[in-house]
């Protein structure tokens, strides 16, 4: 094969599948033929315009795909045939926050692209040539149309580490879609009793599916729903997936001393509206107002683990799946307000629409 499709967004909702020159693969390299790649919700946004973008724009990061050949100087234990996630973030390794374990930040990652390699993450292809530290294999069989969510679990282990979360915490997650519930399930395996805040009554069920404790709707009194569940304490911890900025300010109100409330949506858009911190509350609680974004090579590696394990109802999570060729109409349907994981099927051959 000499050449390979490659989906690439030339504008606002403007996709086309080109040729890509199948490039010699290095000493240090891994093929992998993709099977399925989900859409990320930050892709949505450049998809739509709603994020700033760069076009053309090389997206796909939530990839499940099999190993088709390994470099003469790759040392792990990555062979042709396993089932493998991939992590599309360059490393250098050798700046500061690749040395200090926040690798998730590497200074030089946009500036490590490799000639005749697709720009960006470029998982929306038939194939990806990368360095063989970005691979990790799944330990046990895996479904390999929801392997593709392992990058978000990945992303939100990140997420749940920040909080501190230990046995008998009351947690709130705020928003009960895909990362909301994502994270509803690490909380209660960090032994948590789990509170999820959505607006949407039709999520409700699938939060409890997942784990939740409680499901409260914030429209119906947050402070006082919350205070009442945890007996007038306040929250060990929050973890924000969703919602506008203007929420933050009261979900710290509900905390208690010295709790961690972590930033783990962007805002974009409509949801980036005012949000006015009363910073002595800060001072005086010692409330801890954390962000967290992308996962390091650690993250990931538990996440393959987790999903290797069967820890997850990832399947549940999956709304449709698209042919490649029809990526155009994918992300129509993932930005439907509401919409759960779209996924592409880029080498599986199926379509599931639900």
């Amino acid at each position: 094969m000499s050449t390979f499709k490659v989906a690439r967004l030339t504008g606002p909702r403007q996709f086309e599948l080109v040729d890509w020159e199948m490039p010699e693969l290095r000493p240090d390299e891994v093929r992998v033929k993709i099977l399925a790649t989900a859409i990320c919700t930050s892709e949505r946004g450049v998809y739509t315009g709603e994020r700033a973008g760069t076009y053309p724009a090389y997206m796909g990061h939530e990839i499940s795909g099999i190993v088709e050949e390994v470099g003469s100087e790759v040392v792990n234990d990555i062979k042709p045939g396993d089932h493998v996630s991939v992590s599309r973030i360059n490393r250098c390794h050798e700046c500061v926050n690749c040395r200090t374990y926040t690798d998730n930040r590497c200074l030089n990652s946009r500036k490590l692209h490799r000639p005749g390699r697709q720009p960006g993450p470029g998982g929306f292809s038939e194939y990806l040539i990368v360095p063989a530290y970005q691979v990790f294999k799944f330990t046990a069989p895996v479904d390999k149309v929801a392997a593709s969510l392992t990058e978000p679990v990945a992303c939100c282990v990140s997420s749940v580490d920040k909080a501190n979360i230990t046995f008998g915490d009351d947690v709130l997650v705020v928003g009960a879609g895909v990362m909301g519930l994502i994270h509803v399930t690490l909380a209660r395996l960090k032994g948590a009793r789990v509170i999820v805040s959505e607006v949407n009554r039709d999520r409700h069920e699938l939060a409890r599916e997942f784990g939740a404790d409680e499901v409260i709707d914030p429209t119906e009194g947050l402070a006082e729903q919350i205070m009442d569940l945890t007996h007038g304490k306040g929250l060990d911890a929050v973890l924000v997936t969703g919602g506008p900025q203007s929420i933050v300010p009261g979900l710290i109100e509900v905390c208690r001393q010295g709790a961690p409330v972590v930033l783990y949506t962007s805002y974009h858009g409509a949801m980036r509206d005012e949000a006015e911190i009363d910073l002595n509350k800060i001072h005086y609680s010692e409330v801890n107002l954390v962000g967290t974004v992308s996962p390091k090579k650690y993250d990931f590696y538990r996440a393959v683990k987790l999903v290797s394990d069967g820890r997850f109802k990832l399947d549940k999570l999956v709304e449709a799946v698209y042919p490649f060729e029809q990526i155009q109409e994918a992300f129509e349907h993932g930005i439907r307000p509401g919409a759960y994981r779209v996924v592409l099927d880029i080498g599986l051959g199926i379509k599931r629409q639900l």
